[in-house]
């Protein structure tokens, strides 16, 4: 056992450095920048969709424009001499209904011209705020690069210190103990203090488990799941 918590000792160094590693600040920003470029992302994709199908919209009112637009254009070319009261009124009752139609369809164009200037307005602050996330988010990760650089000799010298000391364990507790750390329990092994409470989430422990402690090295938390030993 006390070859053990000399073992921890030592890896805890380890434990910071792989702590800086995954959740340094620079890590952190970056990842949060990660996630704010993929809503950029869609957001620009969003506004891409609905500009062609707004511009396929448009099309199809400059067609039904234009088809009013030499209907108007016939009528108004028409010869109306010799054409009866009753033709003149039809001609006439037509010639307001597709004026009318012009009317609202160059409004309907407008308001599609305006969501149009909206759409690549909006989309052009969208790609200048990606392009500053890509920035910023490049300079982050040459930081990572720089910490990481310093680190994983660190890490992997330490790896191999630890690899020279988990000799001298007992294997079936190193085993026990490499369990733990996998699921990012740490410290493992905590000591009993005041001869109840567990030395890392302070917690009280049951009598009876505490009465195990005299027949075997450890029992577990049942509040952090840590190991708990019996310093002497």
């Amino acid at each position: 056992m006390e070859n053990l918590l000399k073992y921890q000792k030592f890896d805890e160094q380890l434990y910071k450095i792989e702590q800086k590693m995954s959740n340094g600040a620079y890590k952190k920003k970056a990842e949060a920048l990660r996630v704010q470029a993929e809503n950029s992302k869609r957001i620009s994709e969003k506004l891409k969709e609905d500009a062609e199908h707004l511009l396929t919209e448009i099309e199809e009112i400059k067609s039904k424009h234009k088809l009013n637009k030499t209907k108007a254009e016939e009528i108004l070319g028409k010869d109306i001499e010799g054409l009866s009261m009753g033709e003149l009124e039809k001609i006439s009752v037509l010639k307001s209904k597709i004026f009318s139609n012009l009317n609202i369809l160059e409004k309907v164009l407008q308001k599609a011209a305006e969501r149009i200037n909206r759409i690549v307005t909006e989309y052009q602050k969208t790609k200048d705020i990606y392009e500053k996330i890509r920035n910023d988010y490049n300079v982050c990760k040459k930081k990572i690069t720089e910490e990481d650089s310093v680190l994983v000799p660190e890490k992997e010298k330490l790896v191999k210190e630890l690899a020279e000391l988990g000799k001298s364990v007992q294997q079936e507790l190193l085993a026990e103990y490499k369990k733990k750390r996998n699921d990012k329990i740490f410290p493992v092994f905590v000591p009993l203090e005041s001869g109840a409470f567990c030395g890392h989430c302070r917690m009280e422990q049951p009598k009876a488990a505490i009465s195990k402690l005299k027949e075997q090295p450890f029992i577990t938390c049942e509040h952090c799941k840590r190991y708990i030993y019996n310093k002497k």
